[in-house]
C-alpha cells in the first residue's frame, strides 16, 4: 500500500472549469505515511510544459494504476475535481477509466470534508488558502502558464504541497484526541 499526496493543475480557458477541455498542465504526487503525514519520498511534478499533456497523463496512468486500487492511494483536497479531470483527459487519449473505479472502488483521503466541518459546514471560503496558509490561488496558474512563467507554477505547487502536508500532519495528530473526548463524554468508551 502506498499513500501519496496528490494534486493536479489545470488550465481553463472558460469562465467555469470544463474538465473535458481543460488541459492538465501538472500532476504532483509525493509519498507520505497516511497515518502520520510524514513525508516518505521526494515531491514529483509531472510538467506538461516540459513534454505534453498526453505524455504526463500516460506516465501518471502507469504510476496511479487505476485497476490496482492499493498501488496509489491519493490524499489531497477536493479530489473529485482531480479525479473527474483525469477521467476526461485520460479518455481523450484512449484510456478508459470509469468514475465508479475512481470514486467508489479506489481508496482515497479527501481533506475537503474535514475542512468543511472546520468551516461550519460552509463551502464558501473552504480553501487551502484559508485553512492551510497557502500563499496564492490556483487561478494564477493559468496566467503563469500563458506567460510561460513555469518557475512560478512550480513554486506554487511546492508551496501548496508543503502547506497541505503541514495541515494534514497536524489534523492527523489532533483529531483522534477530539474523538476520544467525544467518546468519553458520550460513554462510548470507559
Amino acid at each position: 500500500m502506498s499513500d501519496y499526496y496528490f494534486d493536479i493543475e489545470t488550465c481553463s480557458r472558460s469562465e467555469k472549469p470544463n474538465m473535458e477541455k481543460d488541459e492538465i498542465v501538472a500532476i504532483t504526487y509525493q509519498q507520505i505515511d497516511s497515518r502520520t503525514g510524514v513525508i516518505k519520498g521526494p515531491i514529483n511534478i509531472l510538467k506538461g510544459w516540459e513534454s505534453s499533456e498526453e505524455t504526463i497523463l500516460k506516465k501518471f496512468y502507469s504510476i496511479f494504476s487505476p485497476k490496482e486500487k492499493w498501488v496509489f492511494i491519493p490524499i489531497g483536497f477536493n479530489l473529485a475535481f482531480d479525479f473527474t479531470s483525469l477521467i476526461y483527459r485520460w479518455r481523450n487519449i484512449g484510456f478508459e477509466v470509469s468514475a465508479r473505479s475512481m470514486f467508489a472502488e479506489h481508496p482515497y483521503i479527501d481533506m475537503q470534508q474535514v475542512l468543511l466541518m472546520c468551516n461550519n459546514g460552509s463551502f464558501g471560503g473552504c480553501s487551502l488558502e484559508k485553512f492551510g496558509g497557502k500563499k496564492s490561488s490556483g487561478s494564477n496558474v493559468i496566467k503563469w502558464y500563458d506567460q510561460k512563467d513555469y518557475i512560478s507554477i512550480q513554486e506554487y505547487i511546492e508551496d501548496e504541497a508543503q502547506q497541505f502536508l503541514k495541515l494534514y500532519q497536524y489534523l492527523i495528530q489532533t483529531l483522534p484526541g477530539v474523538w476520544l473526548e467525544y467518546a468519553k463524554a458520550n460513554q462510548l468508551i470507559i
